[in-house]
């Protein structure tokens, strides 16, 4: 199991809270999506930016919840968290923030045998 390969995608999100137990995350940003993972995004109706998949491409920002594309991540390829995301606080004039910084990863079966 130590050899087993992965592949891993991260996901950063900035959380805000309006009112107690009003959380908000509109965005995201996915790092490591490939173009099958990005035409998943699309499918489902989430706009990107960069709107076209390049493979140079490292981040793409979707306008979505985290939480939403991990979801998707997971149904469709198998992604799963195997961590407690970093998190952090943000000081700024739009309120209390917190930055969660997910990553994910799914195992890969050996292509070579």
């Amino acid at each position: 199991m130590a050899n087993q390969k992965r592949e891993i995608v991260g996901i950063v999100g900035d959380v805000r809270r309006d009112m107690e137990g009003h959380h908000y995350a509109e965005k995201c940003s996915v790092f490591g999506i490939s173009d099958k993972e990005f035409k998943v995004f699309e499918d489902n109706g989430l706009k990107m930016s960069p709107s076209k998949y390049k493979p140079d491409v490292d981040r793409f920002q979707v306008k979505a919840s985290p939480w939403r594309v991990m979801r998707l991540l997971a149904a469709e390829f198998g992604y799963y968290i195997p961590a407690m995301p970093l998190q952090g606080r943000v000081e700024s004039d739009a309120g209390e923030r917190r930055t969660c910084i997910f990553t994910l990863q799914r195992n890969v079966a050996d292509e070579t045998n």
